[in-house]
C-alpha cells in the first residue's frame, strides 16, 4: 500500500536516493506522480500528512518489521 496516503497497491517504488535500491517507498500514482498531490508535483498531501521521505522510509521499515 501506498506510504503516505495508504491506498492499496500495487505502488510505485520511489527511489530516496537514486543508484540506492534499498532505499525507495511505495507510493501510489497520485503521491508520487501527481501534479497537486505527487512528490514530484506541489506536495500538498504530504504537507497535509506531515509526511517526509524519510517518515515514510521508517513506516515501510516498521511495516515490514510486524
Amino acid at each position: 500500500s501506498c506510504g503516505v496516503c495508504g491506498q492499496a497497491g500495487p505502488s510505485e517504488a520511489h527511489h530516496i536516493e537514486q543508484g540506492l535500491h534499498f532505499l525507495c517507498i511505495p507510493l501510489c500514482e497520485d503521491c508520487h506522480r501527481g501534479g497537486f498531490n505527487g512528490l514530484h508535483g506541489q506536495k500538498r498531501i504530504w504537507a497535509v500528512l506531515k509526511k517526509t521521505e524519510q517518515s515514510v522510509l521508517n513506516d515501510t521499515i516498521a511495516k515490514l518489521g510486524a
